[in-house]
């Protein structure tokens, strides 16, 4: 005895009878065909898919899509030309935002590189070098400080040639420096060669300043053995950078007269 499969909406038996010559049941293979078909398709679709076949779908979507000028142009489209960008644009547009970006970076460094120059030089003069190096230090834009440097050369807030004169007239009154030991302390600056020279060559005086120095140490180390006093005026006139004659010279005349 043959079954037949239930109908779920209470139907089937209805139109069989209703259609002697089967269309429908043509109709219905047909779908049932189509159905088969689509769902073959799916699968196939998804198998590619987890291959990785990134580009399928745009592909398949393309082909599926009406051809005309309407559908070519609208908004559905995956291609560049369509306006949506790809990961390779992506990148050039933070390029550029990275481009526009950088007169502000700059603006912002220049800014705080000045504030801090002008707080070095409210507290004492400085070279153009040695300026330079204490604010590349800090991590400043390298371009911002030329700039500045510049311009606070320009503005004469920045004078290497003025700077080297006073640096040698307060040192060798407050620390009795001598000739050789202020050419060294302006080279340590940063100062150019010619600057250093000039400053220093008009500096006299040298045997009157080592003995200044010398009658100061030797008041202080009274009462010591000769040759620790000796020593000890000798190595102070030798840190001041004075001659290796002039600290023997001035070491015994101190000494023989104290």
């Amino acid at each position: 005895m043959t079954s037949k499969s239930p109908d779920p909406h209470g139907r089937g038996g209805d139109l069989a009878e209703s259609n002697p010559h089967g269309t429908d049941s043509v109709r219905s293979g047909a779908a049932s065909s189509k159905l088969e078909k689509l769902r073959e398709a799916i699968s196939e679709i998804d198998q590619r898919h987890a291959e990785g076949e990134s580009g399928f779908f745009a592909d398949d979507a393309s082909e599926a899509q009406t051809p005309g000028p309407s559908v070519a142009s609208g908004p559905v489209q995956t291609s560049e030309s369509d306006g949506i960008p790809s990961f390779a644009n992506a990148l050039s547009f933070d390029d550029d935002d990275d481009d526009d970006d950088g007169p502000v970076d700059f603006d912002a460094a220049y800014a705080k590189a000045k504030k801090t120059a002008m707080n070095m030089l409210a507290m004492r003069d400085h070279a153009s070098g040695e300026l330079r190096d204490k604010l590349l230090k800090r991590d400043f834009l390298p371009a911002a400080v030329d700039e500045l440097i510049a311009k606070l050369q320009k503005s004469r807030l920045l004078d290497d040639e003025e700077f080297a004169h006073r640096y040698v007239r307060a040192h060798r009154e407050r620390r009795k420096l001598s000739r050789s030991a202020l050419k060294r302390e302006l080279n340590k600056k940063g100062l150019p060669a010619e600057i250093v020279s000039d400053a220093v060559e008009d500096v006299d005086g040298e045997d009157d300043l080592a003995r200044q120095v010398a009658e100061k140490k030797a008041a202080s180390t009274r009462g010591l053995d000769h040759d620790v006093r000796e020593r000890r005026i000798l190595g102070m006139l030798a840190r001041r950078g004075f001659a290796s004659s002039v600290c023997l010279k001035v070491t015994r005349e101190v000494l023989a007269e104290d």
